[in-house]
């Protein structure tokens, strides 16, 4: 990258770092958040954990295959 000032592109690196961790923060804390939900419901059965456990997964799985087929 000649051209460019070096502090500049230390605070350009900063900067996307710092979103980096608060975007991953945010997708730790709403997962986080969906479990404990999941964990705190009163299941009679073990096929209800599984069923709210499966839409969680699901919910997971659309997301990540939307992410990788628009490139992101």
């Amino acid at each position: 990258m000649e051209g460019i000032d070096p502090k500049v592109l230390q605070k350009l690196k900063e900067k996307v770092q710092r979103e980096l961790s608060q975007r991953e923060r945010e997708t730790l804390e709403y997962w986080l958040t969906e479990i404990q939900r999941v964990y705190q419901k009163q299941h009679r059965t073990l096929e209800e954990l599984k069923s709210d456990l499966r839409t969680y997964i699901d919910k997971m799985k659309n997301r990540l295959e939307i992410l990788k087929t628009k490139g992101y």
